[in-house]
């Protein structure tokens, strides 16, 4: 399963402390931003399947992009490839991927729905397509941006309402863990309890997740995912 993946991306100590960083905001609305059509397509079109689902080869290359920009941008620094290497950044990508796929599934089984309005409201809100002060919603630099990045208004949609499903998902298992009152010893000072809230649903997402990931059947091409992974370092 995403054993080989955690092991060469996780349990390598003289990166952890990085990797923490790096992997801190895994589920952040990613919205299929600039849609690399190809990019690093190494003739196998699927990386993994989760539960029968495809992850294909050039949504993973577009991620990859995507991530390692952001991450740049964090880092203010250039993050070449022997860093790319020794985090291997490919198996990071790819295991995100197949969370948010697991997060999108349980969001599903849950009954969650995205509606229209909503998915118009948050293209609204994003920054990149607005105008003017105060600024606006501009239905032009929506259009260019879908022409500049060879997307459809379609295609772009669903990106986006997966991305607000994968969070309402986390949010109702955040929301389902609270927390009483916690006893104090003598002497030593009150606990800060919506920092502890926060601890205990946080934990909860994360224990979710992996169970979510072992009744999972996750399929994994090693070919294509190290092929790629070669042309994208």
């Amino acid at each position: 399963m995403l054993e080989w993946i955690r092991r060469e991306a996780v349990e390598r100590p003289k990166v952890i402390g990085v990797l923490i960083l790096l992997t801190g905001g895994i589920f952040v609305l990613s919205m299929g931003w600039w849609g690399f059509s190809q990019s690093g397509s190494s003739g196998g079109d699927v990386v993994a399947k989760v539960d029968g689902v495809p992850i294909k080869a050039k949504d993973y290359s577009r991620d990859y992009l995507i991530m390692k920009d952001n991450y740049k941008r964090l880092l203010r620094g250039d993050l070449g490839a022997k860093i790319l290497k020794d985090l291997n950044f490919p198996g990071l990508v790819l295991r995100n991927m197949i969370y948010r796929q697991l997060w999108i599934d349980e969001g599903k089984s849950l009954g969650i729905t995205v509606s229209d309005k909503t998915v118009v409201n948050e293209i609204a809100k994003i920054p990149f397509f607005q105008v003017g002060t105060p600024p606006v919603f501009s239905k032009d630099a929506y259009i260019t941006f879908l022409k500049e990045t060879h997307q459809s208004a379609r295609s772009f949609e669903r990106s986006v309402r997966l991305d607000v499903l994968v969070q309402r998902a986390q949010l109702f298992v955040r929301a389902s863990q609270t927390i009483g009152s916690l006893a104090t010893l003598p002497g030593q000072p009150a606990p800060d309890l919506p920092s502890e809230r926060s601890r205990i649903q946080n934990e909860t997402v994360e224990a979710i997740q992996n169970q979510l990931e072992s009744k999972a059947h996750i399929d994994i091409d090693q070919k294509v995912f190290k092929t790629l992974s070669r042309q994208l370092l």
